[in-house]
């Protein structure tokens, strides 16, 4: 079967990879697109050069007998923001504000330090903890309050560790949320948000809607 920390999302027609063990993205080139929707569509029977599913296999996409192919990422992106939080939810709360800021400048290290594989099985021992429902507007006042701190120790490209950072914030109080990973072409670039089932936390619609998600955790 394909490899567990491959994951795949289809971007206009092309085929985007991130591979979580090396840590890197890949972009299909249109001969492996070609071959590997024959792959996904036809089986391991499907026609086509032997060397292009070799190369698929090898990649991770799907297994050395050419079966079982990766799925897409199926992530759907709410289609609004948190709701604002009611007046006087987020008042100066020094001590978690100050959890907050440590919070973030811890991820902002360990991102440097820590490959990507083990921040994602961090990530996903975090979510293995128990969640508890909360009302919209709590869960969008706390993270109003981390919006705020983040804006206390500004930085340039931290969407990843300050939403690894985030979704501490909230798990902390066992409030549900989802990391998630998207891509975009012409030019590449990835961004890293949170999300509840409905809600986008500490970021905004406008700026996630243009990425094609890829991986939540």
């Amino acid at each position: 079967m394909a490899r567990a920390d491959i994951n795949w999302c289809d971007v206009g027609g092309r085929i985007v990879v991130i591979d979580v063990a090396r840590d890197i993205y890949l972009q299909l080139p249109q001969h492996l697109v070609e071959a590997f929707n024959a792959l996904r569509h036809g089986g391991a029977r499907a026609d086509g050069p032997a060397n292009r599913f070799e190369t698929l296999a090898r990649i991770g996409l799907c297994d050395a007998d050419l079966g079982r192919p990766a799925e897409p990422s199926h992530i759907t992106v709410p289609a609004q923001d948190g709701p604002s939080p009611a007046t006087g939810d987020v008042e100066r709360r020094p001590l978690a504000t100050g959890a907050a800021i440590v919070r973030i400048i811890a991820m902002r290290l360990a991102v440097r330090l820590i490959p990507l594989r083990l921040l994602i099985r961090w990530v996903r021992r975090l979510q293995s903890r128990p969640s508890m429902p909360m009302k919209p507007g709590r869960v969008a006042a706390r993270a109003a309050l981390f919006v705020q701190a983040r804006q206390l120790v500004p930085a340039r490209d931290t969407c990843l560790p300050d939403s690894m950072a985030l979704l501490h914030f909230l798990r902390s109080r066992n409030m549900s949320c989802r990391l998630v990973l998207g891509v975009r072409l012409d030019p590449f670039e990835a961004h890293c948000w949170v999300q509840d089932h409905d809600m986008i936390l500490g970021d905004t619609h406008e700026r996630v809607a243009c990425f094609t998600p890829i991986l939540q955790l």
